[in-house]
């Protein structure tokens, strides 16, 4: 199974064009085969607890590798950006433990727009990532869990399909 550990954000996205809900990818995991599905469900609950639910906004657009060279346009989070930090920390020592090497780079809390692949889509970052285009506002959502989802890639992009979702306990928890 292809999988990754996210926070979803329904409603803070207008107008994404992936057929995936919007959300922030907190770790891919790639291929995961059953006994590696059982470890990190084993390992991620104790990581995220301690977390409090938090609030999370959207900020500026970005995009990667480079505004210049873009191949994904990007949200930043504005609001809560500690937060998805620690849970991104917290996560990549919990996978370590049961074998998960840490990612390469910088975590970078975002949400993908879209992903450039055609000219249309290079002229759409470009007004974006040159203020032509305006961002539209967002609501803040409030973050109480991290899900672990399944990821099917198909002709139209990826279906995601949340397989078990770990909530965050931590002080001031509903």
């Amino acid at each position: 199974m292809r999988a990754f550990l996210g926070i979803d954000i329904r409603g803070a996205v207008a107008g994404s064009e992936e057929p995936a809900p919007p959300h922030l990818t907190l770790r891919f995991l790639g291929e995961v085969d059953p006994a590696g599905l059982e470890r990190v469900i084993a390992v991620i609950p104790p990581a995220v607890a301690p977390v409090a639910p938090f609030d999370l906004g959207l900020g500026d657009v970005g995009a990667f590798p480079s505004a210049e060279r873009p191949r994904v346009v990007w949200r930043g989070v504005r609001e809560g950006a500690d937060e998805v930090r620690r849970l991104a920390r917290e996560i990549t020592g919990a996978l370590a433990r049961v074998g998960w090497p840490p990612e390469p780079g910088e975590f970078v809390p975002h949400v993908t727009l879209f992903r450039v692949r055609s000219p249309r889509d290079h002229r759409r970052a470009a007004d974006l990532l040159e203020g032509r285009t305006p961002l539209e506002a967002v609501p803040v959502v409030r973050v109480r869990a991290v899900a672990l989802k399944e990821s099917r890639l198909g002709t139209h992009g990826a279906v995601h399909r949340v397989v078990r979702e770990f909530p965050l306990l931590g002080p001031g928890a509903d």
